[in-house]
């Protein structure tokens, strides 16, 4: 019995990744999949995002005058649903850099399996982050600590440069 429990809550686990994964993956404005945009993403947009919820924020709230703890809840409710929008952006942002990976992978006169598979892996492991912060924003009324995003940004972070060193060795070769 407790086997059959376990192993429904693995096939639904998967399937809800699953779902998400293709859901974030679908995330992309190829319109924007150019060398200007490349030249002025910076993942220091998303900065802030790590400081939501600095309890030194809520402490000095909670030292105001007329405070109430309601308040602090508002507030909390109010960044998890900023939290939520900056993970839109970043997912977005995420794919740009993807989908320009796997553009100069095509284009490029070397092959680069390795960075083909890190790319499959760094895609994996963005998806999962991001699942990962969605779910710990929903459990967080209910007193999970709030989630870690750094972990989300560094993959973009470690694309970006990736693809800005083979934009730059592109430059050279040409």
């Amino acid at each position: 019995m407790i086997g059959l429990a376990i192993t429904l809550a693995v096939v639904i686990f998967t399937a809800v990744f699953v779902a998400l994964f293709r859901r974030l993956s679908s995330r992309l404005d190829a319109e924007q999949c150019t060398s200007e945009w490349l030249d002025n993403f910076s993942t220091a947009n998303y900065a802030p995002m790590q400081r939501l919820f600095d309890e030194k924020d809520f402490e000095f709230l909670a030292g105001q005058p007329g405070y109430r703890p309601e308040i602090a809840r508002q507030l909390r409710s109010e960044r998890r649903n900023v939290l939520a929008g900056y993970l839109q952006l970043l997912t977005s942002d995420f794919n740009q850099l993807h989908a320009m990976a796997r553009m100069m992978l095509v284009c490029s006169t070397e092959d680069q399996p390795d960075f083909r598979k890190a790319l499959r892996w760094q895609r994996i492991t963005f998806y999962y982050a991001v699942t990962a912060v969605r779910f710990r924003l929903v459990l967080m009324p209910l007193g999970w600590t709030a989630p870690d995003v750094r972990k989300v940004v560094q993959p973009i972070e470690s694309m970006h440069l990736h693809l800005q060193d083979m934009a730059l060795h592109s430059a050279d070769a040409a």
